[in-house]
């Protein structure tokens, strides 16, 4: 069983040097604030202030302030540097690098700049940039408060890379030299989860004992007692372990500490093949876990191998299938896709077994970490061929585990070519992995600024743009020479584009065009996708003529490439229509359907003609575009929204029966449900205007029946028709069928309902009905605050009229609040009640 992680991971810094490190700066600032002016003073001081308080939006404000009305100001490095780790602290780390590099070149608070340019290299996984800056601090400036902080931060960083030797030795240096810092304590335990990732287990058990013993009011007993519990198991005395177990769960405040122990009981007896009490503790922590989304993987991987031990191998295979659906990037995940092999194995379901194999050893080929499982994997391949009659396949699979190679640039190289291909495949989750892996375990590789180039572009196909900037700036600053630097422009372009920057997107794209004229900068092939991004880009800036540029620029400098010719000719049409051009641009909207018949471009343009001619309220033109469209794409997936916008058209013409003929055409089966249900709605609502309302009726039952991501809008019409008929019983009855519904696509918020069902218990004159369903609103729905205050106010009034004025008064309370602006009519009410009511009710006494 592996250890499964406890800690809440490593401490920000911002706790820790609020009070160490910045503070101590602002400390130093008020020897010198008497030769500045007030209001200088108060902008720096409110900007540290609202920093203090995490309002780094706040913060940011005011010092760009501050910087801009104070260029000489003696305190830009500490304003720089407190902006740095407000851009930190909100996770913009290309901002915070940006601001820290700069600082750079700073000689003043080097220390700080040096701890926090260091912080952002670590939370970019460019740990030996990371490494490198705390180094630095500590050789340069050995004295300064950041120093126990740059032991600590690089105990973390190689404790990530899974280097727990260094990491020990840095945290054993932390709590020798400064026994009394904060940080002491966390390193104390840290020591215990080194020695542990070691396979120390005496030790650490020893560790965590100790710190037990000397921290005696700490929050992580628990935790310890769990990984002393641990170290007793990987000794293999699994009674002891579990004693240890059990004192863990039986002061954990943390259910899911609680959960992993029963875990872990539970491996524990199957270990000692105590079956009927494994299964008893893997049974109590999956119910401990049900409904609070701290189930775990052990717990399937568990019940599997206690299946496996008792021969049920249905229940074995579907356990492994369960960790396998569930936990799809469990780190257990090997050993679950080997245990599902191993039963298909002996269930002689040999296909399976065999892509359970493969996947093993495509996934794990050069993870050093996995040699054992992939050992496992490669024998349980050869006999399965073996058993399913392919010999070669056997005995070539033998000979892979006797010929795995040695040779660390071609294992290298077998990693970028698998990362690739998860990239190729649209798996950049997977492709990351092993781009890290590189960069990780690899870093003097040849392949590194090209995992490093990989894992930003797969990063952005993620849409992690953060971290997608801070990959490709890593290669900037960390591999000068690489060929693959020009390329990063386009793609930081692209990730601009991504992110609707549309000005930030221009000036990368225009870097990336002016590097890629000296052909030995990088591969130029990207180059039109840059001159589309461009254009595109000054598009959506509303710059037409500039994208009108670009665009026939592309078409020009790139006629062989049609698809790109025939976007950005459909994209000048646009341009020239909002630009006011209509008679130019309808124009190029219909060459393009003559020079380009056919193309998904051809398409798009009669739409926009259709549509132009629709919104102009030219009618019969766009009848006849839209029916030209259906002519001459038949099999277009977007026949449904065309029939619509047909239906739409004749409709307005008042031509009823050729609507209701277009609606009806749109498939029930459509893949398109939104737009089927708004047929069908449109429909009932046609003969609801024509004809009796128990047929319209009937057709929002239908919808309600056949499409239920417009279940709700059909129930709530039917309630609108009973209501405009007086049968608010039955109206009542569709309102509660409506809130019943999902809400799928439907914009009717619960609250919404539950206020119309309130509405109709008050028109049946049963005021506590209306006030119990107003009442749920507030009390299910508070994040509706609209239709709360709706609620009070109906309530409240309900109180007043049956002179339940106290009642009222505190509902009126309510209102007030919300702070919203019915908050003035509340407060007239409350006064107007206690002037003419509760003051003549007191004078009466």
């Amino acid at each position: 069983m592996n250890i499964i992680q406890l800690t809440n991971g490593r401490l920000i810094p911002k706790v820790i040097f609020i009070f160490l490190g910045f503070l101590m700066l602002v400390g130093s600032f008020s020897v010198s604030f008497a030769d500045d002016g007030n209001d200088e003073k108060e902008l720096f001081l409110v900007a540290q202030k609202a920093f203090d308080d995490g309002f780094y939006d706040v913060a940011i404000r005011y010092i760009d302030q501050y910087l801009q009305s104070y260029p000489q100001a003696k305190k830009r490095t500490q304003a720089k540097l407190l902006l740095g780790q407000c851009f930190f602290f909100k996770s913009q780390y290309l901002k915070a690098f940006e601001t820290f590099q700069e600082l750079m070149q700073v000689s003043e608070f080097k220390d700080a700049t040096l701890f926090w340019i260091g912080e952002t290299y670590f939370k970019g996984s460019d740990y030996k940039e990371a490494i490198k800056h705390y180094q630095q601090l500590i050789e340069l400036y050995p004295d300064s408060v950041y120093v126990p902080q740059a032991f600590y931060s690089l105990a973390w960083t190689y404790f990530d890379q899974g280097d727990y030797e260094k990491a020990k030795n840095y945290l054993l240096t932390l709590v020798t030299q400064f026994p009394a810092h904060e940080l002491s304590e966390d390193a104390a335990f840290k020591l215990g989860e080194c020695e542990h990732n070691l396979g120390l287990y005496d030790s650490a058990k020893d560790y965590f004992l100790k710190y037990i013993y000397k921290y005696p009011l700490s929050t992580r007993h628990a935790e310890a007692f769990f990984y002393v519990a641990e170290s007793y198991y990987y000794l293999e005395d699994y009674l002891t372990a579990i004693t240890y177990y059990a004192k863990s769960a039986n002061i954990a405040y943390d259910a899911k500490i609680k959960y992993m122990a029963n875990v872990s009981m539970g491996w524990s007896y199957l270990k000692l093949d105590r079956f009927e009490l494994s299964q008893r503790y893997f049974d109590e922590a999956k119910a401990l876990a049900e409904g609070k989304d701290i189930i775990s993987d052990d717990i399937y991987l568990g019940q599997a191998s206690l299946y496996a031990e008792t021969q049920q191998h249905q229940k074995a295979l579907e356990a492994y299938e369960a960790l396998i659906e569930q936990f799809p990037n469990s780190h257990r995940i090997a050993e679950a896709r080997l245990g599902k092999a191993n039963i298909d194995y002996i269930l002689e379901n040999y296909q399976e077994a065999i892509a359970g194999y493969h996947w093993i050893i495509n996934s794990y080929a050069q993870d050093t970490l996995k040699q054992d499982t992939l050992e496992k994997a490669y024998y349980g391949l050869a006999w399965t061929y073996l058993k399913s009659g392919d010999i070669d396949a056997s005995i070539k699979s033998f000979e892979s585990i006797m010929n795995k190679t040695k040779s660390e640039i071609v294992k290298v190289s077998a990693l970028t070519q698998i990362g690739d291909a998860y990239l190729e495949i649209d798996k950049p989750q997977k492709a990351i992995e092993i781009y890290d892996l590189i960069l990780k375990d690899h870093t003097d590789s040849i392949y590194a600024d090209y995992a490093q180039f990989k894992q930003g572009i797969a990063l952005l196909k993620l849409k992690k743009f953060e971290a997608a900037s801070l990959s490709f700036k890593s290669l900037q600053v960390n591999f000068p020479n690489s060929k693959h630097l020009s390329d990063v422009e386009y793609y930081l372009g692209l990730l601009y584009f991504k992110k609707e920057d549309w000005s930030q997107a221009i000036s990368h794209i225009n870097t990336y065009l002016e590097k890629k004229k000296d052909a030995s900068l990088g591969s130029n092939s990207l180059a039109s996708e840059a001159y589309y991004i461009l254009g595109l880009s000054y598009f959506n800036l509303g710059n037409y003529q500039q994208a009108i540029v670009l665009f026939e620029k592309l078409a020009k400098d790139y006629p062989e490439q049609r698809t790109m010719k025939r976007t950005a000719d459909l994209n000048i049409a646009k341009c020239l229509y909002y630009l006011g051009r209509t008679n130019e641009s309808l124009q190029k909207f219909k060459m393009i359907n003559i020079l380009y018949p056919n193309t998904e471009t051809a398409q798009d343009s009669i739409l926009w003609l259709a549509d132009h001619y629709l919104e102009s309220g030219e009618l019969d033109n766009a009848i006849f575009f839209y029916q030209q469209f259906i002519k001459k794409f038949p099999g277009s997936h977007k026949l449904d929204l065309i029939r619509y916008e047909l239906g739409q058209a004749f409709q307005a013409k008042g031509q009823l029966d050729q609507a209701l003929n277009y609606y009806k055409l749109i498939n029930e089966t459509s893949e398109n449900k939104k737009i089927y249900a708004k047929a069908k709605l449109t429909i009932a609502d046609i003969f609801s205007e024509e004809a009796d309302p128990k047929i319209a009726i009937e057709k929002y039952l239908h919808i309600a029946k056949t499409v239920p991501d417009f279940q709700r809008d059909a129930y709530m019409k039917i309630a609108y028709i009973h209501k405009q008929n007086n049968e608010y019983e039955s109206a009542l009855q569709s309102y509660n069928q409506a809130l019943d519904a999902p809400k799928a696509m439907s914009a009717i918020s619960d609250a919404q309902i539950q206020f119309y069902i309130g509405d109709a218990f008050e028109i049946l004159n049963k005021p506590q009905e209306a006030i119990d369903a107003y009442m749920k609103i507030p009390y299910l729905y508070e994040e509706d605050v609209p239709w709360i205050i709706k609620a009070y106010l109906r309530i409240a009034r309900i109180f007043e009229d049956t002179e339940k004025w106290q009642e009222a008064k505190l509902t009126y309370g309510k209102i007030m609040s919300h702070k919203t602006e019915e908050s003035k009519y509340a407060i007239e009410r409350i006064n107007w009640i206690n002037q003419n009511i509760l003051n003549q009710y007191h004078l009466a006494k």
